[in-house]
């Protein structure tokens, strides 16, 4: 008996030993290994053997590394800042980026899949998954500043109360649960552009709506 285990402990090692550490999956099921470096709209695999790989990032599934798995997207994304004094600005406009990023994968079972994004600036970003997607759909959140005339600011004028934020994430949400009915007004009017918000609600809804 002992002698057994031994020998499943020592093929565990070995399998774990052997598995690459950084590979990334393509939509058809391949596996390629080696020093990944995401470009815009492309991915490179330095292998071990010293050769380069190039993949279109929309042909791309999966990024792993240390058993970390990160979903690939190409995309256009929307971004944000909730930086007042930026939007203040005059010539303020909310960033696009045409560009391939790496989603953390939240909920992964159900009907609707949830996940985050972190652009290097640190504002972070929400996606969700359908069963009639093909990828995740980005969560649209953007927040406005308008300068109101400077004789209307009066004693009480405050920076924040000219800043507004537009919760497009909500009606998108309202569209893509219309066919569960268990979804309430009060489940739509208590979302946050919170990973602890949009979790709470991606699984009632899973859990209701199956």
């Amino acid at each position: 008996m002992k002698i057994i285990l031994v020998i499943l402990c020592l093929f565990f090692f070995f399998s774990s030993f052997s598995q690459p550490s950084e590979y990334i999956i393509l939509h058809k099921g391949d596996t390629v290994s080696g020093k990944v470096k995401i470009l815009t709209k492309k991915i490179n695999i330095i292998k071990s053997t010293g050769d380069t790989a190039v993949y279109n990032s929309a042909d791309v599934w999966l990024y792993v590394k240390d058993k970390t798995r990160k979903t690939v997207l190409q995309c256009i994304l929307y971004g944000y800042s909730e930086n007042i004094e930026e939007i203040q600005t005059p010539n303020y406009v909310d960033p696009v980026y045409d560009t391939t990023i790496l989603l953390n994968q939240i909920i992964t079972e159900g009907r609707m899949n949830l996940f985050s994004a972190t652009d290097k600036s640190g504002v972070v970003y929400f996606f969700v998954q359908g069963l009639r997607d093909s990828v995740p759909i980005q969560l649209l959140y953007v927040v406005g500043g308008h300068m109101p005339e400077k004789e209307n600011w009066g004693e009480l004028y405050a920076a924040v109360n000219y800043i507004n934020h537009y919760r497009i994430f909500e009606n998108q949400l309202r569209e893509l649960t219309q066919d569960c009915d268990y979804m309430k007004e009060g489940d739509f009017v208590m979302l946050d552009y919170l990973e602890s918000s949009l979790k709470k609600f991606i699984k009632r809804y899973n859990k209701m709506c199956k």
